[in-house]
């Protein structure tokens, strides 16, 4: 290179193999310098390791003379083929050779060490002439800038796109973790809810059981009070004719003999009244509610109250006997009462339908009955209608099959304020236990099981009674009966 053209260059880059070498020069023009020569591409081949193509790492000959990577050829590399006797096979020409006659190669090392260094050095002009950097080509900067400004344009598009790609990637990120903190919240509410609500059953169960304790005390010690005050009187009466007798016995012949009958009378006669039997131990000793089959009812209740719909009365088929409220949740008889002992006839003209008719799936609603002394209510077929008469009736043997699921009726019913029946295809009906009145009624429908299911809310939804395994031929929809009681049904809202 002419002293005129070092001169003339502000800076060169010089390139050991594929690597450049940037040389900054006092002035002029600017020069990419890069080792391209023939010589050093067979040099780089001569020292690149022919199992992973790559320059040596601690190079090792064997006895062809052929040279690989340390790792590459160690026996447990996998790569030469095992002979016998332990020999192996060299990957090149498959020449035998013994594990142990592997040679460390010192002069391959060297050359190779020789140029990573020169790969990729920034040099000033004065370098060039340098022993160590002799030889290298060099170029003018404008010639090569084109070429990696097109290389650099074209990676800069390359990381952008990832960038834009990271960005999406982080604004979904963002987006699940706001949609897992939002799903959060509600369960968080949910599970609240529910163990609230498992809280106050508790508490109820506590309180009805602290009340039939207070109940049973306060008659404990009125039975006994009672006796403790009959004995305070016995035995005031007692002392009081032990006083009269000593007094007589030391008086005159006249205070002795002074009604003498009334008092011999008194005094043989007299025997202590003992009380009758007094509480010593509790009726029924308190027994911790069966939490399991509480929590069993309190899921059951829970899933059949997903399918809650929001049923209104139909005021077409109420009868004049019958008062709808305005939002057609609630009816209440206000006819003229039946005298005489009540009668399941009686009761037939106080019937009224719910608006929504199912055919399928599963149906959910509520009733308040609380305070009424009689009510009817389940599911009837729609195809029934309110067409029955009292002819109809007579035509039974018995009112009872009015209300049975022969003649499409799936009901339960109160009578006589404490009587609770379930109307089954059988005479009479079936009377039901009731460890707790229900105040509120949940019935849940499922068409396909062929089932019509009543909980009793008031008890935590302990079921009431179930008609099972029915093939329902027609549409049902919601019946209602509050009977002859002026107390009104109410339909609740969904879950409120």
């Amino acid at each position: 290179m002419s002293s005129a053209l070092i001169q003339a260059t502000d800076s060169r880059i010089l390139q050991a193999g594929n690597i450049l070498e940037i040389r900054a020069e006092p002035a002029g023009a600017r020069r990419v310098a890069t080792m391209t020569s023939p010589v050093l591409v067979d040099i780089r081949e001569e020292v690149t390791c022919p199992i992973c193509l790559e320059l040596l790492i601690e190079p090792l000959s064997i006895d062809c003379g052929h040279s690989f990577c340390q790792a590459c050829i160690t026996p447990n590399s996998g790569e030469s083929v095992i002979g016998q006797e332990g020999e192996r096979s060299c990957p090149v020409c498959q020449t035998s050779y013994q594990p142990g006659n592997l040679r460390p190669n010192r002069h391959l090392a060297n050359i190779v060490r020789r140029l990573r260094e020169e790969d990729g050095k920034v040099i000033c002009w004065l370098c060039e002439r340098s022993q160590e950097h002799r030889g290298h080509h060099t170029f003018l900067v404008e010639e090569v800038a084109q070429e990696y400004q097109e290389k650099f344009q074209e990676s800069l598009k390359k990381l952008k796109n990832e960038e834009q790609e990271a960005e999406k990637l982080t604004a979904f990120i963002r987006e699940k973790k706001t949609s897992w903190k939002n799903q959060m919240e509600p369960e968080r509410r949910r599970i609240q809810t529910e163990f609230n609500q498992l809280r106050n059953i508790l508490h109820r169960v506590e309180q009805r059981e602290l009340k039939k304790l207070e109940q049973e005390e306060k008659k404990g010690l009125r039975i006994i009070e009672e006796a403790e005050n009959d004995l305070v009187y016995q035995t005031q009466s007692l002392r009081e004719l032990i006083s009269d007798l000593e007094h007589r016995c030391q008086g005159s012949t006249m205070e002795l003999l002074q009604d003498v009958s009334d008092v011999t009378e008194r005094s043989e006669f007299w025997t202590l009244r003992k009380p009758e039997a007094l509480p010593t131990k509790l009726r029924s000793m308190f027994r911790a509610p069966d939490l399991k089959r509480m929590l069993r009812v309190f899921r059951e209740l829970t899933d059949v109250q997903s399918y809650w719909v929001d049923v209104t009365l139909n005021p077409h088929t109420a009868n004049l006997n019958l008062v709808l409220a305005k939002n057609r949740r609630q009816v209440r008889f206000v006819g003229a009462k039946v005298s005489g002992p009540p009668r399941l006839e009686k009761h037939y003209d106080c019937s009224v339908l719910g608006s929504q008719h199912f055919s399928s799936g599963k149906h959910y609603w509520e009733v308040d009955v609380a305070k009424k002394t009689a009510w009817i209510l389940g599911v009837c077929s729609n195809s029934l209608g309110l067409t029955f008469s009292f002819n109809h009736h007579a035509q039974n043997h018995n009112a009872y099959s009015r209300y049975q699921p022969q003649s499409g009726y799936w009901v339960i019913g109160l009578q006589h304020n404490h009587e609770y029946r379930a109307y089954e295809d059988s005479s009479p009906s079936l009377l039901l236990s009731m460890t707790v009145p229900p105040r509120r009624v949940g019935v849940f429908l499922d068409y396909e099981a062929g089932t019509v299911s009543f909980y009793n809310v008031t008890n935590h939804g302990f079921p009431i009674y179930t008609f099972s395994k029915y093939y329902f031929p027609t549409t049902l929809c919601p019946y209602f009966n509050p009977c002859n009681c002026v107390i009104p049904m109410t339909l609740r809202r969904p879950s409120s």
